[in-house]
């Protein structure tokens, strides 16, 4: 390949990804405030829901120990005509308990989320509704629906990964050393 045709390859490359990169919509702005105010009703909101099913664990030696965490990244929050926010977010959440000087690792779940909180009477707020999206064809179609554009684009194409941080938060809870290992079940 000549000198000349690798360097408009290269240009073409770049109108290409110049015009991508200017047809993505900017990233939700989310007030700093408002997002420490949700997040604890959140990701209270999270465990108990994930919690609800079960897990893996249950049928196993550290099933007593067995306990749900999770971790969440408020993407956007919009409110809606009646005060009502809609909490958009990624979330990963794990079934970890402690086997040794070891985490192990039941069920997990890492998808996008969506809550609507109310105020509760008393300056906090509470959980009215939530909802993930569906299993199979309808995903990529409900973040389009559920999400803003710029809300949407961030959760198809984030490189946010809650693990890390949900298992750090096991090791302190089972008073394990940070380097402490995660396993499989």
């Amino acid at each position: 390949m000549s000198r000349a045709r690798v360097w408009r390859s290269a240009g073409a490359c770049a109108v290409v990804a110049g015009v991508v990169a200017g047809c993505t919509a900017p990233p939700p702005d989310v007030d700093p405030r408002l997002r420490k105010a949700v997040q604890p009703v959140v990701h209270a909101a999270l465990v108990a829901e994930v919690g609800k099913d079960g897990g893996m664990l249950g049928d196993s030696a550290p099933a007593s120990k067995a306990r749900w965490f999770c971790a969440e990244k408020v993407v956007e929050i919009r409110e809606a005509q009646d005060g009502v926010l809609r909490v958009g977010l990624d979330m990963a959440c794990s079934e970890l308990a402690v086997r040794g000087r070891t985490l192990v690792e039941g069920t997990g779940i890492a998808a996008p989320w969506v809550m609507e909180l109310s105020r509760d009477g008393k300056g906090g707020y509470r959980v009215r509704h939530q909802e993930s999206p569906p299993d199979g064809a309808g995903y990529d179609d409900w973040i389009g629906r559920s999400f803003s554009e710029g809300g949407a684009e961030m959760v198809r194409h984030g490189e946010w990964q809650g693990t890390a941080t949900l298992e750090a938060t096991a090791r302190t809870h089972f008073r394990l050393p940070p380097e402490a290992p995660v396993t499989q079940l």
